[in-house]
């Protein structure tokens, strides 16, 4: 019975780990309940089916999704195995790919995609912002597309008639992209166009092979508020240099023009004139250097126009040429110029006046040819004019440099914050030499070793910089100075010393004595010494303790090495000693640290040494006298004991025996308590001897109890 109740109790448990599956979806399919290519709007219908295996009498409940292109679009929650999601209208935007899913209890499964093409699509609509616009202004194109879902793609065309060759059309295109159902662009009015037409097309974005067809065509006209300027070169457009030249722009404006148009002739990028009125005129004797494109503009607030021209000018007589024996001259010397014009027959040139000029000064030299004695004042550009049939022409600038030599230079040390030059440090040095004509060239040397050169381009001093790395870079420095006057060769400057301080370094300190124990009351001597280092050496005694103490401090002028004495040395001064050197490089080097104690002095050592000794052989003479005293006690109890015995046979014995006996132990006596002892012994034995003379008289025999008290006695002693 027991056993039936434990395999019914296990089926059980055995039933209850198993899952029963009461479905299962074994596929799921989307179909289109018409076609996969439509046209717009025509009804879009699809069928998502789902073949699902159940119990017999379970009702499931489901999730069907729709997607278009991985995008949800619909859901529903149902009962049944398929469902439908139908578009009554379909648009172009619908095309895609479609796919459904169902999820139940935890369960899911997805169908295949079905791609839908919808064709179809329409012209966008469009409209612009105005149908009448003036040059220069600005017009807004939109395009919309209310049937069809964004993205999109919109271009947009404008179609000009009446452009710079009349009859001829002037297309422009320009795209935009939305996430909008419309666009717009702006397209500029500009110069020349008269009749304007607009349109604009669509695609969509996920399908960019379909373009839509072109919508309807806007029309705008433009107006002109002023005409095209117009420009005219009098003499003519190609005439020779030495008639007056005008030049005449002019623009025509219409009467219901409200703004104000300016006028600008221009030469290139020379602004020759400018007016607000409707002409105007500029004027010169024209030379070849006005060869050149002219241009008219006519500017309003929104609109410009321009008319150029090309003017050319034939050359009378070309420009007069300057050449100078030699460009760089020593001061003092003499300046030869020559100036003539090339082509020009030399009798007709030596009665021209030509005119030399170099900082606004003005000579005049016939025929051409200018002497001067110079000074540096003199250098300059120079140029030279000559006028013939009221042409004047100069010649192209000539520099000419008078070099005045150099003087003597002046070499300075820079010392920065008042400083010393210390070993790794930068030396800086000037050199300028206060006349002479740049550029200068400055040369450093320290002794005869070159250091460097610096060319300074104008008037200022040369800087230097050494990096003292070393103590040879201490001595003599000295600079050059030169220029292109090769009258004045060797210019050197003073010799300027300079100083460069070693810092201190390798700093030990020596304790004598060398292991830190010191008697107390002796002298601890302490030497600071560094390795290195410029003279004088400051250095400082320290002892650590609980902070830093200085003991002592001395500067050192001939040595490199300090003493410092700490006199009656004693437990108090203990601690770590160490020294610090400096010196006029102000960078400190600390020696390490030793540690130094106090130790008794050896007289104190002598005098604990026999006290020691003093003690053992007090404690040995103790021992030695407790030793003897109690062998001479166990003597003593040796000689009690026989005693007693000799005193119970005294009895036996005449008395005058027992005295004899007595004074044998007295006549040897060991010390005052033997001696004692004995003689206590000697008065009993005569008392003892008493009592017995007059006992024998009374009864005439020894009494037993004398024997008794006998050895009472000496067992009380």
């Amino acid at each position: 019975m027991h056993l039936s109740i434990v395999l019914i109790l296990l089926g059980s448990w055995m039933n209850s780990g198993q899952v029963v599956a009461d479905f299962t979806i074994n596929s799921i399919g989307l179909l289109s309940g018409t076609s996969t290519r439509l046209s717009k709007g025509e009804e879009l219908r699809l069928r998502c089916i789902a073949d699902i295996a159940r119990t017999t009498g379970l009702e499931l409940s489901s999730i069907m999704f729709f997607y278009k292109d991985d995008r949800l679009i619909y859901n529903v929650t149902t009962t049944k195995d398929r469902e439908t999601y139908t578009i009554s209208r379909a648009r172009v935007s619908d095309t895609g790919f479609y796919r459904c899913r169902i999820v139940a209890q935890g369960k899911e499964k997805k169908s295949k995609e079905l791609q839908i093409k919808v064709s179809g699509l329409l012209a966008p609509d469009m409209n612009v912002s105005k149908t009448e616009v003036t040059e220069g202004e600005e017009i807004t194109v939109r395009c919309d597309v209310p049937d069809e879902d964004p993205p999109m793609q919109f271009i947009f065309y404008k179609t000009s008639l009446g452009g710079s060759i009349p009859g001829q059309e002037v297309k422009e295109e320009k795209t935009r992209h939305s996430n909008e159902k419309y666009a717009e662009y702006q397209f500029e009015i500009k110069e020349g166009e008269a009749i304007l037409h607009f349109e604009c097309t669509v695609k969509l974005m996920n399908i960019p092979e379909d373009t839509s067809p072109p919508s309807r065509r806007q029309t705008v006209t433009v107006s002109e508020p002023f005409g095209k300027p117009n420009i005219n070169i009098k003499p003519s457009n190609n005439f020779t240099e030495g008639k007056v030249m005008e030049v005449t722009c002019s623009v025509r404006t219409s009467h219901l023009l409200q703004e104000k148009v300016v006028l600008y002739l221009q030469k290139g990028n020379q602004l020759l004139n400018s007016s607000t009125s409707e002409t105007l005129t500029y004027s010169k004797m024209a030379t070849v250097d006005d060869i050149g494109n002219y241009s008219c503009k006519a500017e309003g607030t929104k609109a410009s126009k321009t008319t150029s021209t090309m003017v050319r000018v034939d050359e009378l007589f070309p420009k007069p040429r300057l050449e100078p024996t030699q460009r760089d001259i020593n001061e003092g010397e003499s300046l030869f110029l020559k100036c003539y014009v090339p082509g020009l027959p030399i009798k007709d040139s030596d009665v021209l006046n030509f005119y030399f000029r170099v900082k606004g000064q003005r000579y005049m030299a016939t025929g051409g040819r200018f002497f001067r004695d110079v000074t540096e004042r003199d250098s300059g550009e120079y140029t030279c004019e000559v006028t013939i049939s009221n042409i004047t022409k100069t010649s192209n600038p000539v520099p000419v440099r008078v070099y005045a030599p150099v003087s003597k230079p002046i070499l300075k040390h820079i010392v920065k914050g008042n400083k010393m030059v210390v070993l790794g440090d930068t030396l800086t040095l000037t050199c300028m030499s206060l006349v002479g004509t740049p550029p200068i060239r400055y040369t450093l040397y320290r002794g005869n070793e070159y250091l460097g050169s610096v060319e300074m381009r104008s008037r200022m001093e040369a800087i230097f910089t050494v990096n003292a790395t070393k103590p040879d870079d201490l001595g003599q420095y000295r600079c050059h100075s030169s220029n292109q006057n090769k009258k004045v060769v060797d210019m050197y400057s003073d010799f300027v010393n300079v100083t460069v301080i070693t810092p201190v370094g390798d700093v030990d300190l020596l304790v004598i004595p060398k292991n830190g124990e010191v008697e107390e009351g002796a002298v601890l001597a302490l030497v600071c010494r560094a390795k290195s280092g410029t003279l004088p050496i400051t250095f400082w005694f320290y002892v650590q303790r609980v902070s830093d103490l200085l003991l002592h401090s001395v500067n050192k002028t001939d040595n490199m090495h300090a003493e410092h004495q700490v006199t009656s040395f004693a437990k108090e001064k203990e601690g770590r000693y160490f020294c610090v050197a400096s010196n006029m490089a102000n960078k400190s080097m600390q020696s390490t640290s030793t540690e130094v104690k106090a130790v008794l002095a050896t007289w104190k050592k002598g005098v604990i040494g026999v006290f020691i000794c003093l003690i053992i052989v007090a404690a040995i003479g103790i021992i030695v006298y407790l030793y003897m005293d109690k062998k001479k006690k166990g003597k003593m109890i040796s000689t009690d004991s026989s005693r007693t015995e000799k005193s119970s046979d005294s009895h036996k014995k005449p008395v005058v025996d027992l005295r004899s006996e007595n004074e044998y132990i007295a006549g040897s006596p060991q010390n005052e308590e033997e001696l004692h002892i004995l003689k206590t012994d000697e008065n009993i034995g005569n008392s003892q001897q008493n009592h017995d003379v007059e006992y024998t008289e009374a009864d005439g025999s020894p009494p037993e109890p004398q024997q008794d008290t006998t050895e009472n006695n000496l067992n009380k002693l």
